[in-house]
């Protein structure tokens, strides 16, 4: 009976020893063949990564780990206790809540595609039991976080910090706008310098994920690689108090001071002057430990111990030095406040010390606490005097003391031992009216008009328009009277005014939008989109020049080096036979203006300029078979006109106003048609045309190049850039605000879907008219109509069940995976119809099932053309097998 027992327990040791393992992963989604790779998923949260509607929370508050179909936390019930980001003791488990070591789908080891996507997915409200920065409240209670929210992109006056990784940090108001960057000193496996602003802003510019700042708001030590401009390198020691070093970046000058302790020689350093408040922080862990030594004379010192217990730090050798004290480390920027009640409805924040030089990191110029030209602290004046390392003006001061304005707690303002801060009349993360309704309480001071941000952003204000410089001004007060002296009635509150949008604005061309989203410019530049045509003046007997885009010279080499192209009929050779003049001839000379038409890397068309009507005409087309030789497809010695030109380009066409008789509800889809919002007047379609003339069209096509617009709307630019999605940018470029350029997450499911707004028979099959709105962005539909991809998306339950625009699978800013998909397909399809990860509706799929599903053809037919079995044009309206 003993020896059974054991063996069973034995047994039951084994399976849970197997299945620690094996939960030690992400959820692998395999290939089915040697020449696909498989992929892993992202963990699952209670929206998803991709957001998925009617889901229910994958996460529970249990005390039951149930990684990876859940996020893992080692302590999920309380996890004040255990500290995911701080407080990390030899043995932490913390790690594997983000990182997966094997099986990471994200950089840096991440369990989720990037960085916000990681920090979203515990803190968008999946976790119940800490901070819900999107809709800002601490936990489950319904008390408001004190750095505000971030929002979904739908709420009334919503401004927030833009943290998706969308922009560099050169964007951010009052910062370096010269274009010219200070360098910064290389840490852990960086080989060279990199350079400050020149960085993408995103949760980790001012939040340090592993608590490096040693603060309770785990905000970053090195906000915009400062500390790495400001490296403190070779300071030396004096015993005379004189400054040993003055900062790159703030000017200020470092102090050293020197404490003498039995048996030891301890050392404090100071920034800006010798006084409690100012000890500077060294920067310990991961990479900057590399750039901390200390030496004595020459002899690099090991036994010594950074102290940072203390909220700064304290150097401490265990005898004096015998030659000189010379040190090299990263001062981190150091904020200070108290938390009580951490995590409780009653939480409560203080803020000590330290927020404008953290804010002023990025927003040098706001920051009026700092002379960063000298280096001097100030407390005020500076609206008095014209302030400002990059750019001159009168501003507002902060450092001052503000204690005696007791109105500003109506306005919920903050203020750092008195003194007036960022935060003071700022929220961190960002605003809305949903917030200043759930914060403004008092009515006896604001009364009882709505919230109404009347013009711009309402710029993560703390009150909506000047409510915050009334709140400490008093300028009400100070006007009272004015309806008894004057005859008049006191009339104030909420206008009729409204905001325009984009109305009036201009195209701009797309290095304008470069200039601040450098970043998206950069995964935007492989898309199909951005090379839809690559224009080339070749000679047939000249080597190719490598352009920018991959694979454009390989495929034109084929049709350059190859002059028969096919030796087999009805293929002979194309350069005696293209007669691009029309003179009914062959041309003679070898030169010619081509265009490539397509994603050169996989396939594309080859056009050939027409001198005589202006036109592109298609000769050839080719593709990339699967041993990776580019074959012949099509050849055609007449040709037939490209409509590139005209088609894929922004603002080179024009729009017509979609009218609702449009839809035609006899062709019975089983879609309805979408519904204006309130602040759509109405709908629009490209009806075409070109705005560029033929004797212009070579110009347009000419590398880098815009033209203007004949009809004064601004710039005509090749490819499908920025403008085409977000609508003419010339208002955002002068003032950036949410309010004057289209972002599609505004609006609800059918608009971002951007069809079908009209549905008609023509030519024996269903057609499709997208949308564009009247700021004239266009949707993917826009363009994407008639063709099987998007014709017979609208009948599939992926579009009827209202959980899948096109931007849950696709990437429009990305071409890391094939078809712009924000995973591998494998991966992509799995990550919702796992056993695993499915929720809700979402029916589940097997490794076999899959293999049924995925594939070239039902993949780029979106899974809408029966698997084969039934032709594409005669797709079953009611059809049940698809998902």
């Amino acid at each position: 009976m003993k020896r059974g027992l054991w063996v069973v327990v034995l047994t039951m040791a084994l399976v849970i020893a197997f299945s620690a393992s094996a939960m030690a992963a992400q959820i692998i989604a395999p290939s089915d063949s040697l020449s696909e790779k498989g992929g892993y998923l992202p963990t699952p949260t209670s929206k998803t990564v991709y957001n998925y509607q009617n889901s229910p929370a994958a996460f529970k508050a249990d005390g039951i780990t149930n990684y990876p179909q859940e996020i893992y936390l080692p302590n999920e019930q309380n996890p004040a206790n255990y500290r995911i980001h701080s407080n990390y003791s030899k043995n932490t488990d913390a790690c594997a809540a983000c990182h997966a070591t094997h099986t990471a789908v994200g950089e840096s080891l991440l369990q989720w595609g990037s960085v916000y996507d990681t920090c979203m997915a515990c803190h968008d409200g999946t976790i119940s039991t800490t901070y819900n920065v999107e809709e800002g409240f601490i936990g489950n209670t319904q008390t408001r976080t004190y750095g505000g929210m971030f929002g979904t992109g739908t709420e009334t006056s919503l401004s927030r910090h833009n943290v998706v990784g969308s922009l560099q940090i050169f964007a951010a108001p009052g910062g370096n706008s010269t274009g010219s960057y200070e360098d910064a000193q290389a840490v852990g496996h960086e080989t060279s310098a990199t350079k400050m602003w020149d960085v993408e802003f995103g949760c980790e510019s001012c939040h340090s994920p592993h608590g490096q700042g040693g603060n309770a708001r785990i905000l970053s030590p090195d906000p915009n690689k400062i500390a790495r401009v400001n490296y403190v390198n070779g300071a030396v020691y004096n015993d005379n108090g004189d400054p040993i070093y003055t900062l790159k970046f703030t000017n200020q000058k470092v102090y050293m001071v020197r404490l003498n302790i039995a048996d030891a020689v301890y050392y404090v350093t100071y920034q800006g002057k010798v006084a409690s408040g100012y000890e500077i922080t060294w920067i310990k862990g991961y990479p900057y430990s590399g750039g901390t030594l200390v030496y004595d004379g020459s002899t690099k010192l090991t036994n010594y111990v950074i102290d940072n217990s203390n909220g700064y730090t304290i150097l401490k050798l265990s005898s004096a030095p015998s030659s000189t004290l010379k040190v090299y480390f990263f001062p981190g920027v150091r904020v200070k406040m108290n938390i009580s009640n951490y995590l409780q409805a009653n939480e409560g924040v203080t803020h000590k010390g330290g927020l404008n030089f953290f804010c002023g990191a990025c927003h040098t110029d706001y920051n009026t606490n700092l002379d960063y030209n000298t280096g001097e602290e100030r407390t005020g004046g500076s609206a008095e005097e014209l302030t400002g390392k990059y750019t001159e003006a009168y501003r507002h001061q902060v450092g001052m003391y503000a204690g005696y304005f007791t109105n500003a707690s109506k306005a919920n303002m903050k203020f750092e031992n008195g003194n007036m801060t960022c935060l003071t009349c700022h929220y961190a993360h960002g605003t809305s009216k949903d917030l200043w309704d759930a914060t403004l309480t008092d009515t006896s001071f604001w009364g009882t008009d709505p919230f109404v941000e009347l013009a711009g952003s309402s710029a993560l204000k703390r009150a909506p328009n000047m409510g915050t410089c009334e709140a400490c001004h008093g300028k009400k007060e100070g006007a009272e009277g004015y309806s008894a002296n004057t005859g008049q009635t006191d009339v104030h509150g909420v206008t009729t005014q409204t905001d325009n949008g984009q109305a009036g604005a201009k195209f701009v061309g797309s290095a304008k939008c470069v200039e601040c989203h450098a970043s998206y410019a950069e995964g935007i530049k492989e898309t199909y989109h951005n090379n839809m045509a690559t224009y080339y003046n070749i000679d047939k007997n000249t080597v190719v020049t490598e352009r920018a885009y991959r694979g454009s010279d390989a495929l034109l080499r084929v049709f350059m080096e190859n002059p028969s192209l096919k030796t087999t009929a009805p293929y002979s050779n194309i350069w005696s036979k293209l007669d691009t003049d029309n003179d009914g001839t062959p041309d003679v000379t070898s030169t010619l203006d081509v265009l490539l038409w397509g994603k050169p890397d996989e396939a594309a068309y080859v056009a050939v300029y027409n001198y005589t009507d202006g036109k592109y005409y298609r000769y050839v087309e080719l593709e990339k078979s699967e041993s990776g030789v580019y074959e012949l497809v099509y050849v055609s010695y007449t040709g037939s006109a490209l409509c590139a030109p005209s088609c894929h380009t922004v603002n080179n066409y024009y729009f017509t106003e979609i009218s609702a008789p449009n839809y035609d509800p006899s062709v019975n889809l089983g879609v309805p048609p979408i519904q204006k919002p309130a602040s759509v007047s109405s709908f629009y379609y490209n009806s075409g045309g070109e705005k560029i003339s033929t004797s212009l069209r070579q110009l347009l096509l000419a590398p880098g190049n815009i033209l203007d617009a004949p009809d004064n709307t601004g710039k005509v630019e090749l490819q499908i850039k920025c403008e085409a999605c977000h609508g003419p940018g010339s208002l955002h470029v002068a003032a950036p605000s949410s309010k004057n350029i289209t972002g599609w997450k505004q609006y609800d499911y059918g608009v971002r879907t951007g069809g079908p707004y009209r549905i008609y028979t023509s030519g024996g099959k269903d057609n499709v008219q997208g949308i564009t709105l009247p700021t004239l962005a266009q949707s993917c539909m826009s363009c994407h109509t008639n063709n099987t991809h998007q014709g017979y998306y609208i009948k599939s339950k992926h579009f009827r069940n209202g959980q899948m625009d096109c931007m849950v699978c696709h990437d429009p800013h990305s071409d890391k995976y094939e078809w712009q998909l924000k995973l591998p397909v494998n991966s992509l399809c799995m990550s919702c119809h796992d056993a695993a990860t499915a929720t809700g509706n979402v029916p589940v799929f097997t490794r076999e099932d899959a293999g049924k599903f995925i594939g070239y053809y039902s993949t780029a037919y979106h899974l809408f053309d029966d698997m084969g079995t039934v032709n594409e044009s005669t797709y079953a309206k009611n059809n049940t097998l698809l998902p």
